[in-house]
């Protein structure tokens, strides 16, 4: 089958790779920030692609991209995604590829396209740390694809929500003052997130924030969570939500086009895009 691999100098190409056991049919699979990091860190031949929505057995599934035992003291707690378990891959090669082997994944609401419907990981990525956010006034940092769901999900909750980005273009309304809680959806913008809360106010680390100042945490008492990934339940939760927020548009090309695909979310002439075998 065909499927983007990762090459010996880490950078994806279409090749021809064995077809996984049990095979199903990948219908689209969504382009992470988190694949494109990978790039010359992965070994070579690894397929990429988490946010994979496939045909199984008359139904449409979202995949589970990881998961946890459920049973643990972390998985107990609330931090499933912390959980020993949680690191072992459940899709198998990856995404970009025509079929993918079976397994979990959460069904799909017929009222969501196939393009659409690998949005649910995203989704149930940022529903596990719009948790860990207080209700207020909100900044998201970093206003990608991703800040755009935060902000989808905080404004149905009722927030009053802000947006910052290093692009202009895609930099939503700014604070007219402190606010209660920033969300970090930007790698390195730590210190915007800081210096934007008020006194006792919450910063969400969702992405690689870069240095903290400790003494900027302490003196005005703010405290610093983290939310990563998602779970089993936040999966469930995505796909009932997903068809009633809206949602970027996506770029949708096929798996031949995936340079094309990368190169316009690397220049970031487009907020999400989704491959298609």
């Amino acid at each position: 089958m065909r499927a983007v691999v990762l090459d010996a100098d880490g950078r994806p190409r279409l090749a021809e790779v064995p077809e996984p056991n049990a095979p199903v049919d990948v219908l689209a699979c969504g382009l992470c920030g988190s694949d494109v990091e990978k790039f010359g860190r992965a070994p070579a031949g690894t397929v990429l692609g988490h946010e994979v929505v496939v045909q199984a057995e008359g139904s449409r599934l979202a995949l589970l991209h990881h998961r946890p035992c459920g049973e643990c003291a972390e998985c107990l707690a609330g931090h499933g995604t912390t959980c020993a378990q949680f690191a072992a891959p459940t899709i198998v090669p990856g995404g970009f590829a025509e079929r993918v082997e079976a397994t979990e994944g959460v069904e799909l609401p017929d009222s969501l396209d196939d393009a659409r419907a690998t949005m649910v990981e995203p989704l149930a990525c940022v529903l596990r740390g719009v948790e860990r956010v207080p209700s207020g006034r909100v900044l998201v940092v970093g206003n990608g694809f991703v800040g755009r769901l935060f902000g989808a999900v905080l404004e149905r909750r009722g927030d009053d929500v802000f947006a910052a980005d290093a692009d202009p273009a895609r930099a939503g309304r700014a604070p007219d003052g402190p606010v209660d809680a920033a969300i970090v959806c930007a790698r390195g913008a730590g210190a915007d997130a800081l210096n934007a809360v008020r006194p006792g106010g919450t910063v969400l680390v969702f992405a690689d924030a870069g240095e903290l100042q400790s003494d900027v945490v302490y003196r005005r008492e703010l405290t610093v969570v983290g939310s990563r990934s998602a779970t089993p339940d936040s999966m469930r939760a995505a796909a009932t939500l997903l068809p009633d927020i809206d949602v970027p548009e996506p770029t949708v090309l096929p798996l031949e086009r995936f340079d094309e695909g990368l190169e316009l979310f690397v220049r970031r002439a487009t907020l999400k895009v989704v491959f298609v075998p």
